[in-house]
């Protein structure tokens, strides 16, 4: 192996793009989750006129 491939730049590169790349799988496995639920709906009509009156 190659010393030099082992030093503090690429390590720091490498880490940095391990994080950025677990990040990205965080998000669309949210994603993936909120929209595995369905669509959204509206709230019926009668939320809305409470939110008027004040």
């Amino acid at each position: 192996m190659n010393n030099d491939f082992f030093n503090k730049k690429n390590i720091l590169a490498l880490t940095t793009s391990f994080i950025s790349i677990l990040i990205g799988l965080i998000y669309l496995a949210i994603v993936f989750a909120l929209d595995f639920r369905g669509p959204i709906s509206p709230p019926p009509s009668e939320a809305l006129i409470a939110v008027v009156v004040f």
